[in-house]
């Protein structure tokens, strides 16, 4: 497991689409999702909203694959695709993450 990618969304509607989307594709091995408090400016103005933040671990070959599908399946204009890279993760974590992805 090489990325951890953020990205959020304003409804579970289509939380729930990008999750099936990327699971039927075999690019994650594990999605975290949480209802978060955002703030940040948008066209000159400080917008203040509950958004769902999803984490999504996968392999750091697959991130355009993945950006690709944020992209086309996202409702927001400019969605968030952040990649983290992962340096330290248990032993038995990074083998089940290997063996579900089959990598």
């Amino acid at each position: 497991m090489a990325l951890m990618i953020l990205q959020t969304t304003s409804n579970s509607k289509n939380a729930r689409l990008l999750i099936r989307k990327v699971f039927k594709k075999g690019l994650t091995s594990c999605v975290q999702q949480d209802v978060i408090r955002s703030n940040y400016l948008w066209k000159n103005k400080r917008i203040r909203e509950k958004e769902i933040l999803l984490s999504f671990k996968i392999n750091q070959k697959d991130f355009k694959k993945m950006k690709k599908l944020i992209l086309k399946w996202h409702i927001y204009e400019i969605p968030e695709i952040i990649g983290v890279r992962v340096n330290k993760v248990s032993k038995s974590y990074r083998k089940w993450h290997k063996n579900t992805l089959k990598v």
